[in-house]
């Protein structure tokens, strides 16, 4: 019994002596994320995107109301028996294209609404890998030279679940958060770097 402890103990001493000598840190990617500059700025850009394509879309629903009221009193019109049969038969055919044009029109903004939802997504999806890259370059550069074996992101939960990944971590743990947002935005121009929440 004895023996079998020992020879545990001598197979499980290279594992707690490599992991002693692990260098872990932790971050913080999501408020890193939030306080970039450049975050900060894809969201503003996206925002006037998005502003701009709401206008967009309420100009040609304007259009389209105007477009249905014309075609209401050209309906009037060719109903109105005291207008010669001529008269109403030009008003029917100028309510027919009418209808023609406002299903056209209606057609435009079902399109118009589908193209720019997928262009912001798409735009969301390209600028957040762009974001998450340069953190995680930053975070890379930063690491090696402090001599950091592990960095953790603390902010980070399981997409199955949404259970936060690290559960616990102790204090003894270096924070490297308000390191790499110094970094993140020590190029970032004076009104950007503003904007930005300080580091704690």
């Amino acid at each position: 019994m004895k023996k079998l402890l020992l020879l545990c103990l001598l197979i499980l001493a290279p594992v707690s002596l490599a992991t002693a000598d692990l260098k872990v840190a932790v971050i913080d990617l999501g408020k890193a994320f939030d306080s970039f500059y450049k975050t900060k700025d894809a969201q503003a850009r996206i925002k006037e995107k998005q502003d701009q394509f709401q206008k967009e879309y309420e100009d040609l629903v304007n259009d389209y109301q105007h477009m249905t009221d014309e075609a209401k009193t050209l309906y009037q019109q060719s109903q109105d028996a005291t207008m010669s049969a001529d008269a109403r038969k030009d008003k029917t055919a100028a309510l027919q294209q009418k209808q023609q044009d406002l299903l056209n029109l209606k057609n435009k903004i079902q399109e118009m609404q589908t193209e720019r939802t997928n262009e912001i997504k798409d735009e969301l999806i390209r600028r957040h890998k762009e974001i998450v890259d340069e953190i995680a370059k930053v975070i890379n550069d930063y690491s090696g030279p402090q001599g950091y074996d592990i960095v953790i992101d603390k902010s980070s939960a399981s997409a199955a679940s949404g259970v936060p990944i690290v559960l616990y971590n102790s204090s003894k743990l270096t924070d490297i958060t308000p390191d790499i947002i110094k970094l993140l935005n020590q190029g970032a121009p004076a009104d950007a770097t503003s904007m930005a929440p300080a580091a704690h």
